[in-house]
Parts: C-alpha cells; sequence; structure tokens
C-alpha cells in the first residue's frame, strides 16, 4: 500500500513535469514546426499586408504606417496559426483601414451571377404623386429613339428617370447615353463638370525604402530636369479624365430628377449621374448591387480555409475633391418593373423631399510614399520583426522587380520555404544566415545584404577571413594572394603561391562551394566567384584558428592560421608581395603606350578631364580603353560615349515595372531609351577603340560598357561580367540590414539583356595560374597583342 502510494507521488510529480515542460516547449514547437496549412496562413497574412501597404489608396494619405499595422494584428499567428487566429488577424488589418467597401468573407459571389430585369420599351406616366415617370431602356434606342423633346412637353417639375437595362450592351448602352443622358445632363448644368474619376499608385519600378524624409521633387538636376527624383523614388500617381460641357439649347436645370440605375447601365451615364448627384442636383436609386467601379477598383485575393479578401486598390475621386457620394437608396435586385415596383415608389417619395447636401472631406489631391522606417532594434529583432522583414522583401520582389522570371525558386511559394527559417531564426547566427539565403535566392548580384552597424557580417560571425585568397582555374582553387599578416608571418611563410587548397578544418573546399552557392547574392556565376573568392570562402568569425589543407606537388600539407579582421584583410590585400616582378596592372589613368597606342583608364577619370584627355589622345589611332571596376564619376560612361560618337544614335533601352495594382497579368513594362548625342569636340572620334571587361564590372559599370559599344565598333576584351544592371534600389530589413535589388531592365537595341548574362564580349580572355600568381594583367596583355598584330 505504501509503495503504491509512493509510486503515485512520483507519478503525479512527474506528470506536472511534463505537463509544466509541455507548456514551456509547446510554442517554441509551434514556431518551428508548424504545418504546411499553418505556413499558408502565416504567408497569406503577408500577402494581404502586401497588397494593403502597397496599393489600398489610406496607404497613400499619410495616416497609417505600413509596419505598425502588420505588427499589431500578426498577433499570436506564428505561434498559432489556427483558422480563428488567422480570420482574426487579416480582418484586424483590413478594420483598421475604415474601409466599409472591404471584407473578408466566406466566399464570393459575383454579382454576374445575380439577375435583374429591366423594361424593354420606352415608358411615359404620370405616377400618383404627381411625377413623371420616364423609361429609357438601352433597348429603345435601338431603332434611332431620340428624346430632344420629352422633357419640354413634362406636365411636371419632378421627373423619375428609369435607365435599368436587362443585361450590358455597349453598343445600346453607348446610345443610351450620348442620345438622352448626356444632353439631358448638359442642359441641367451651367459649367463645365469633371467626371468623377479613379486614382491610384503608380510606380515606375519601386520607390527606395531608403529615401530622405525631407526629398524635394522640384529639386531641378543639372540639366534642369525635376522629373528624376520622381522617377527613381516612385513618387507618381495615376488617374484618369473625362468632363462634360454645358449647353445652351435647352435649359433642363428647372426640373428635380431622381435617376433609377442597375449594374447594366452604361458606365458613362452612371459616371456622369453620379457627378450631378456630387453637385446636389439629382437624386439616385440603385437597384441592386452597386458595381465595384462605382468606388474604385478592388482585389480579390483567394485565401486559406475558403476565405476571400476584396481589398480595394483605387478610389473614386470627385470633381471637388472628395470621394463623392454613395447613391441615396440601394435595394435588393428587383423583377417588378411596374410602376408599383419599389425601386419606381421609392424615387417618386424622394422627390417629395428636398435633396440632402453632400459634403464629403476633401481628400489629399496626390497619393504619397513616406520613407520606410529604420526598424530600431535593441538586440535581435523578435519574431514578428522578422516575419515583418521577410514580406517586405518578399512583396517588393513580387511586385516590383523587372527580373522576377531569372529568380530559379518558385517566388509564388517562396514564403512556404522561409518562413520556417524565419520562425528558428532565434540568434544573430541563423538571423543573419536566413537573410542571406532571402537576398540570395532573387539571383541578382545587386541584392548584397549589408549590416549598416557592422558591415557584411555581424560582429564575432562571419566577420574575419583568413589571410590568403583564392583563384578557380580549371576547376580547382589555388592560393594566388598571401596577405602580408605580421602577426603569422612564420606560418604564412610556409605558404607558396600556386598551392592548391583541398579543404577548410577538414571540409572539403568543393562542399564549402556547394554551401556557398544558395547564399551569395549574384546573377551569374561570375558575380559567384568573385563574392566567394573575395569574401566568403575563408570567411569565420575574428581569432577563430582554421586548419588549412594544401597540395604542393602530389604531397598533402596542413597548416594552421587564425582570421583576421575583415578590414585588414582587405587593406592587406592592396600590399601583396608577387613572387615575380612585373609591370604595374594598370598604368596611369591616360598615357601613350609605345606604338602610339592610347590607354584610357575610364572609371578613375572625371567628365571634367575630358577635353584635356581627348586633346592628348588626338592622334592615337588605336585607344584602349579600360572599363574595369566601378567608376568614380557616374556619368562618365554616357560623356565620354558622346566624345567618341560621330552621329546621335540609341545604345540600349531601360524597361521599368509600370505598376498601378497588385493584378500582375495587367502590369505593363514602360521603355525609356538612351540615346547619345555627340559633343562637337573631334579628338575621340572615328579611332579604333579597345574595352576591357571583367567579373569587377557590374551596374554603373557595365552601363558605360554599353554606352561605348553603341557608338563605335569596338572590341570588347576579357572575362564575364557581373550581369547585374539597372538601379539598385534599397530594400530595408530589421535589425540594422540593408539590401538591393536591380529596379529596371537593361537591354541591348537588339533586345538582348544585361542582366545575368553581363555585357557582350568580342574576346574572352580565361584565368591562367601564372597570371593570377604573378598578378600579370592577362585582358591587357591579350589587348595589346591583338593590336600589335594588326
Amino acid at each position: 500500500m505504501l509503495l503504491s502510494s509512493m509510486n503515485s507521488t512520483i507519478y503525479l510529480k512527474l506528470l506536472k513535469v511534463f505537463l509544466f515542460s509541455f507548456i514551456i516547449i509547446l510554442p517554441l514547437r509551434s514556431l518551428c514546426q508548424i504545418n504546411n496549412v499553418g505556413l499558408e496562413r502565416i504567408s497569406a497574412y503577408g500577402k494581404v499586408w502586401g497588397v494593403i501597404n502597397y496599393f489600398h489608396p489610406e496607404m497613400g494619405k499619410g495616416k497609417l504606417n505600413g509596419d505598425s499595422l502588420f505588427l499589431k494584428h500578426l498577433s499570436y499567428l506564428p505561434e498559432n496559426p489556427s483558422a480563428i487566429n488567422f480570420k482574426r488577424s487579416v480582418a484586424g488589418m483590413l478594420g483598421e483601414l475604415h474601409d466599409p467597401q472591404i471584407s473578408i468573407t466566406e466566399k464570393y459571389t459575383s454579382t454576374d451571377e445575380m439577375k435583374l430585369t429591366a423594361r424593354k420599351q420606352y415608358a411615359y406616366h404620370l405616377l400618383p404623386g404627381k411625377q413623371l415617370y420616364l423609361a429609357l431602356p438601352q433597348t429603345a434606342f435601338a431603332k434611332g429613339l431620340n428624346t430632344d423633346s420629352i422633357l419640354r412637353r413634362s406636365p411636371s417639375q419632378k421627373i423619375v428617370v428609369d435607365l435599368r437595362n436587362a443585361d450590358l450592351n455597349n453598343d445600346l448602352g453607348l446610345k443610351q447615353y450620348k442620345r438622352f443622358v448626356q444632353p439631358l445632363i448638359a442642359g441641367i448644368i451651367h459649367d463645365m463638370m469633371l467626371l468623377p474619376t479613379e486614382r491610384s499608385f503608380f510606380y515606375k519600378g519601386l520607390m527606395r525604402q531608403d529615401f530622405p524624409q525631407d526629398i524635394n521633387l522640384f529639386d531641378p538636376d543639372k540639366d534642369g530636369n525635376v522629373d528624376h527624383l520622381q522617377v527613381h523614388n516612385g513618387l507618381r500617381n495615376v488617374s484618369e479624365g473625362a468632363y462634360l460641357l454645358p449647353v445652351d439649347v435647352e435649359n433642363y436645370s428647372s426640373y428635380r430628377y431622381c435617376f433609377i440605375i442597375n449594374r447594366f447601365t452604361n458606365i458613362n451615364s452612371v459616371k456622369a449621374i453620379m457627378a450631378l448627384r456630387n453637385r446636389n442636383r439629382c437624386l439616385v436609386v440603385f437597384d441592386g448591387p452597386v458595381p465595384d467601379y462605382l468606388y474604385g477598383t478592388f482585389y480579390y485575393m483567394n485565401l486559406p480555409d475558403g476565405l476571400v479578401a476584396k481589398i480595394r486598390t483605387s478610389e473614386v475621386i470627385y470633381e471637388d475633391g472628395t470621394l463623392g457620394p454613395a447613391p441615396d437608396l440601394v435595394i435588393s435586385g428587383q423583377s417588378d418593373t411596374t410602376l408599383h415596383s419599389l425601386s419606381v415608389v421609392s424615387a417618386g417619395n424622394l422627390l417629395k423631399m428636398p435633396i440632402k447636401l453632400k459634403h464629403g472631406h476633401v481628400e489629399n489631391t496626390v497619393l504619397v510614399r513616406k520613407p520606410s522606417n529604420k526598424y530600431a532594434t535593441n538586440g535581435m529583432p523578435g519574431v514578428n520583426l522578422r516575419l515583418l522583414g521577410l514580406f517586405n522583401f518578399w512583396n517588393t520582389i513580387h511586385f516590383f522587380s523587372p527580373n522576377k522570371n531569372l529568380i530559379a525558386l518558385d517566388w509564388d511559394t517562396a514564403l512556404l520555404h522561409f518562413i520556417p527559417k524565419f520562425l528558428a531564426a532565434d540568434h544573430e547566427d541563423k538571423y543573419f544566415m536566413a537573410l542571406m539565403e532571402l537576398t540570395a535566392s532573387i539571383k541578382d548580384g545587386h541584392a548584397i545584404l549589408i549590416n549598416t552597424v557592422t558591415g557584411r557580417s555581424p560582429s564575432g560571425f562571419m566577420d574575419g577571413n583568413l589571410p590568403f585568397a583564392c583563384d578557380q582555374i580549371d576547376d580547382k582553387v589555388y592560393i594566388t594572394s598571401i596577405m602580408p599578416d605580421s602577426a603569422q608571418h612564420a606560418i604564412l611563410s610556409q605558404l607558396n603561391y600556386g598551392d592548391e587548397l583541398i579543404a577548410i578544418d577538414g571540409l572539403p573546399v568543393r562542399s564549402i562551394i556547394n554551401k556557398w552557392e544558395p547564399l551569395l547574392p549574384a546573377s551569374n556565376a561570375a558575380g559567384f566567384k568573385r563574392e566567394l573568392y573575395a569574401t566568403w570562402l575563408t570567411a569565420g568569425a575574428v581569432n577563430s584558428e582554421a586548419k588549412i589543407t594544401l597540395v604542393r606537388n602530389g604531397r598533402q600539407k596542413n597548416i594552421n592560421l587564425k582570421r583576421i579582421n575583415r578590414n585588414d584583410y582587405y587593406n592587406l590585400w592592396g600590399k601583396v608581395i608577387r613572387p615575380v616582378s612585373v609591370p604595374a596592372i594598370f598604368p596611369p589613368v591616360c598615357r601613350i603606350l609605345d606604338g602610339n597606342i592610347g590607354y584610357l583608364r575610364m572609371n578613375r577619370i572625371y567628365t571634367n578631364q575630358l577635353d584635356s584627355l581627348a586633346n592628348l589622345l588626338r592622334d592615337c589611332k588605336k585607344i584602349i580603353v579600360d572599363a574595369r571596376g566601378y567608376p568614380r564619376d557616374g556619368s562618365i560612361g554616357t560623356n565620354l560615349a558622346t566624345y567618341i560618337a560621330s552621329k546621335t544614335d540609341t545604345v540600349s533601352y531601360d524597361e521599368f515595372p509600370f505598376v498601378t495594382g497588385p493584378n500582375l497579368s495587367k502590369r505593363q513594362m514602360m521603355i525609356d531609351y538612351s540615346v547619345i548625342a555627340p559633343k562637337p569636340n573631334p579628338n575621340l572620334k572615328h579611332q579604333q577603340y579597345y574595352i576591357l571587361v571583367d567579373e569587377g564590372n557590374q551596374s554603373q559599370g557595365e552601363w558605360n560598357i554599353i554606352a561605348l559599344q553603341g557608338v563605335t565598333k569596338a572590341v570588347t576584351i576579357g572575362r564575364t561580367t557581373a550581369g547585374a544592371n539597372g538601379m539598385a534600389v534599397t530594400v530595408t530589413l530589421p535589425g540594422n540590414y540593408t539590401t538591393f535589388f536591380s529596379g529596371f531592365g537593361e537591354y541591348y537595341t537588339d533586345h538582348i539583356p544585361n542582366q545575368k548574362n553581363g555585357v557582350k564580349i568580342d574576346i574572352e580572355v580565361k584565368k591562367t595560374l601564372k597570371a593570377a600568381i604573378n598578378g600579370e594583367d592577362d585582358i591587357f596583355n591579350k589587348a595589346l597583342s591583338i593590336i600589335k598584330e594588326k
């Protein structure tokens, strides 16, 4: 009995421990082991937020903060993505917009499924209340009905005008508008009446998320152009415009009108009638469901659990700057078209009462966007902030990247892959690696991840490098630079140039390369290798020790080295002592070489030097333009091309996503052509040019080459460039991180894209181990040999 009691006591204690542990562990398990349905719900929440954040008009009025909206209603969804929590979170976001036209429902029933009836013929009756009832359906105009004289003989000053139609017929609907509605309203108004117009966001590409708070959109550039800031920051709106002018032939303004319309009434008639109602000059009865276009454009999103979200993406603005009136009365669809129907009786009753004046709140004249938050956090961002960053990046790429087709990962389902990683990223190193994989996934060399405080890596994690660098040549990795790190001089003396690197800490080099492939931002293999061998192959924590496995003359050797601070690593790279003394890789920025060959290092000169440089090189028949590296002067390529060009020519074009709503099937591309016009200076025209390029050319560095190629029959010599062009657009991320993406597509005039491909190359120069070890400029040497052969 005692034993049984003791066992019971122990059992109860163990049960309490188990239950307590279960309570503690459950949220952690739910964060990391959410099933696919839960992931779909979290993903859908982020997608709904993206549509609201970028397209709902309320976000353009400066009253709501998109990040706060996201965080406030995410609530417990990451811990418990149940159907109830999901619906509550989405409904909470929509509720913050105070928009009666948007909703989250179990099922969306299209109004096209709801049948309405209407009169088929013209009707003219006096109602019991002495109002004139005038029915003019569109079918009455099939035989050329003309209604100019109808109102002149009206026995009443109060008129019910029934414009309901039984179906949509654009031809008859326009006749109904042109022959009756337009002349009638033109005779009522006394001055020009602007018809309601939709207002929505217009993105030419994406506004960078870190633009200044005090940006002046009317600050001209050096050429007097005030459009450049609006283009580069996406600060534009789009709307349409139409109007009606008064006519003096007939004056119908002395009558009072109540129009009966339905969803089959022609849109021109509806807009004109609602504009007249906005002037308080008529009444409106809407029979049946009101069409969306009366309030704006709406986007319907299918969500998990059979839900559908209806989200506004534009609003209708009236001439007085307000959102305008709603119909005076909306009733359910009527099948009764007699004089005793609810629609007709209600219209007659409305005419017995004075018109209620409609005064709406005057809206902003334009939609604006504010700079993104800097996401200031103390330490690691919490799970909700991490998800905000993930969804901000995903939506940005989804809506605005012109190169989304180059992403290997299915972007529509990419969130299901990344959400678990960001939920589990509860330490700085995990979060950093999740961000690395996210930004690298778009296969864009612009998408470099930067920590604005610590640089490329967090402090204490991946912030150091072993003091040597490598190159991959013929599928093998060789040591080609040994840094003069005085603290490890003795150990480094055991390394030789040309040693083959086999492994680091026992991990084969091929495995290290495979590990970094999904983590480094690159448009192509050339960009990936540049990133890998310049920074990441030997990366690790500062002062951490690593065992290096080498092969020299067929024999394997191990050496232990410590990682040094990355800034020191970069600085020491410029002080590397080569085993063989060779001429300087780069001659001065401009000089005349033996054989009267001109040399110009484009990315180290400035536009204001071009006159003097052109004068220096004027007698050179052949000129090498060394375009390698990133330019110090952002306009040097364009300006140099104007000196070289002998006629005006188009050298390339840019494609910008033209985005006015979330429906990407309606997205178009706007094209801007890059035209070079010649400068009168004759000194650089008609020479033969040789352009040097390599993997260090990216973005502006690639455009410069394209500009030169477009104005001269140059020979381009070198290696594949990085293939990342088109304005680096900033995306901010929590935890002091920033990344970028290519905001527009750059194309040659023959429609070949620069993105991923790099610039066109006529003569390829492959790396050799000898040149890499000795620091020889094999591309420059190849150009000289080609010139001397001719």
